[in-house]
């Protein structure tokens, strides 16, 4: 009988994984070396070629836990014991720095939207990725049909897609530019890290979206009082 495998397919993914995070760390998103993750993950080269076939499905593999795990950071989110209006607000209360999963989130998002880069991904790990990706998409959808339904969104069932159209393009929108930012600032040797700061319950992004959700009928309209409820709510998750 052949000795069982030392470490399960789930267990090498992972050790791929990591392995490749730690790579990239060392070099960047376009010179690591599928070499470098074999040796780091301690695995042969064969072994590495039965999970991912490529540099840029490596990329993709990254991609697809990045989101899944910014899927579960939501749903953590809009699970707390606040108004509809205030979770949509605590969304972009979050410290990124704090949830992140790599440290090259920002480039990585870039990458992962090349069109070229995507037809070199294998057909399961382009699956998984748009999968969760899909997943934080549902989080969303199913807080706004859950607001109509419940009546406490009073606006009407016609402005529910409008409302999460608005407001998801407008937190989308934000986090992409400060992703891009960040992206700039790791390629400055002169910059602190290029971290995600917490936004601050007064900045004009949330005066904003406050403006913006406000705009329409709530049976519990956003107040600065929610705002720093939903500070402190996520601080107790060490979410910020």
């Amino acid at each position: 009988m052949a000795p069982a495998p030392r470490f399960s397919m789930q267990d090498q993914e992972q050790m791929i994984l990591q392995a490749a995070e730690k790579s990239i760390e060392n070099s960047s998103l376009l010179d690591f070396t599928m070499s470098a993750i074999a040796k780091g993950a301690g695995l042969s080269m064969g072994s590495i070629y039965k999970h991912v076939q490529s540099k840029e499905d490596v990329l993709i593999a990254l991609a697809a836990n990045m989101y899944a795990n910014e899927a579960a950071m939501y749903h953590t989110v809009l699970t707390l014991p606040l108004s509809i209006p205030e979770k949509i607000i605590a969304t972009n209360l979050i410290d990124r720095s704090k949830v992140q999963t790599y440290s090259f989130e920002g480039q990585l998002d870039n990458l992962v939207s090349s069109a070229a880069l995507l037809k070199r991904g294998s057909a399961m790990w382009l699956e998984r990725m748009t999968t969760n990706s899909k997943k934080i998409e549902l989080e969303f959808n199913q807080l706004f049909s859950s607001a109509a339904d419940s009546g406490e969104f009073i606006s009407g069932s016609e402005a529910v897609e409008e409302i999460g159209l608005v407001l998801w393009s407008l937190t989308a929108g934000y986090f992409q530019l400060v992703r891009q930012h960040q992206s700039l600032l790791q390629g400055d040797q002169a910059a602190a890290g290029g971290e995600f700061v917490a936004i601050s319950p007064d900045a004009p992004h949330i005066r904003g979206l406050k403006r913006i959700l406000n705009a329409y009928e709530w049976q519990q309209p956003l107040t600065q009082q929610g705002i720093e409820k939903a500070c402190r709510l996520l601080e107790d998750i060490d979410f910020r």
